[in-house]
C-alpha cells in the first residue's frame, strides 16, 4: 500500500486476496486506478502459489527493476547540509531495509550503494523498510572509492566508522555536510574506502560483545546526527 501511495516504483500488475476487507480493496483499487496498474481479485492460495509463501498479507504485486537514483541526481539536489549514508557491500536484506527505513525516519538526504557484493532492493528490502524506499533516493555506483573522492571534493566529510577510532560519535560535529559509512556485516568497510575518509569515529560500548549489528550502528550514527542537527 505504500508503494501505491508513492507511486514511485513502477508497478506492473497488482493481485488482490478476495479475503481482503471491502475498503482495503477499494483503496488498492482507487490507488492502482491512478498510476494505470492492472488490478486482479483473485484467492488467497493463488496468491500464495504465485509468491510461493502464505505471508504475503493478502497482496502480490508484480514490479519493474527498482529504479535507483544516480549519483548526479543525489548531488544536484539543493541542500544546504546535506547528510549521505553510504552503504559498502551491505549483504543481508534484513539489514539494507532496517536502515533505508531509520535512514527515511531521522533525516538522511540519500543513500549510496555500490554495485559489487551489495544486497540488491528486493521484495524482502522493501517490506523490511516498511516502504520507506519509496520516499528516499538510493543511488548506484560501480565505484564507492571514487564517490567518496567526489563527495570530498564537494565539501562533504566523509566519515568512517571503526571501534578502534580515537573520537567518539558524539564529538563530531553532524551539522557539517556529511555522508556517514557504514561497512559489510562480516568485514566492516574496506580499507581502500578507510583510507578516504576525513573523519573515523566510534561508538562507546560498555558491554564484552565485540560489534553492534550494522543496522543498529546505522541507526545510532543517523540518530546521533539528526539529535545535533535539530535538537542541539
Amino acid at each position: 500500500m505504500e508503494t501505491l501511495s508513492a507511486g514511485f516504483w513502477p508497478m506492473w500488475e497488482l493481485h488482490l486476496s478476495d479475503q481482503l476487507e471491502s475498503d482495503v480493496i477499494a483503496q488498492a483499487e482507487h490507488l492502482a486506478n491512478r498510476l494505470s496498474v492492472p488490478v486482479s481479485i483473485t484467492s488467497t492460495d493463488a496468491i500464495t502459489q504465485k509468491c510461493r509463501t502464505s505471508d504475503h498479507q493478502g497482496m502480490i504485486a508484480k514490479m519493474s527493476p527498482f529504479p535507483y537514483a544516480s549519483t548526479q541526481d543525489l548531488f544536484q539536489k539543493q541542500t544546504k547540509s546535506p547528510l549521505y549514508l553510504v552503504l559498502d557491500r551491505i549483504q543481508d536484506p534484513y539489514n539494507f531495509g532496517a536502515m533505508i527505513r531509520s535512514a527515511e525516519v531521522l533525516g538522511t538526504h540519500g543513500i549510496f550503494v555500490g554495485t559489487d557484493e551489495q544486497c540488491e532492493v528486493t521484495s524482502l528490502v522493501c517490506r523490511t523498510s516498511v516502504g520507506a524506499l519509496n520516499r528516499i533516493p538510493i543511488a548506484q555506483t560501480p565505484d564507492l572509492v571514487q564517490l567518496c573522492h567526489d563527495l570530498k571534493n564537494k565539501g562533504v566529510c566523509v566519515v568512517g566508522t571503526t571501534m578502534h577510532a580515537q573520537q567518539s560519535l558524539s564529538e563530531y560535529d553532524f551539522q557539517q555536510p556529511t555522508a556517514v559509512i557504514v561497512g559489510n556485516e562480516g568485514t566492516g568497510i574496506q580499507a581502500a574506502l578507510l583510507e578516504k575518509c576525513s573523519h573515523l569515529v566510534r561508538i562507546p560500548q560498555q558491554g564484552k560483545t565485540e560489534s553492534l549489528n550494522v543496522a543498529v550502528s546505522a541507526g545510532i550514527l543517523l540518530y546521533e546526527a539528526n539529535r545535533q542537527r535539530h535538537f542541539s
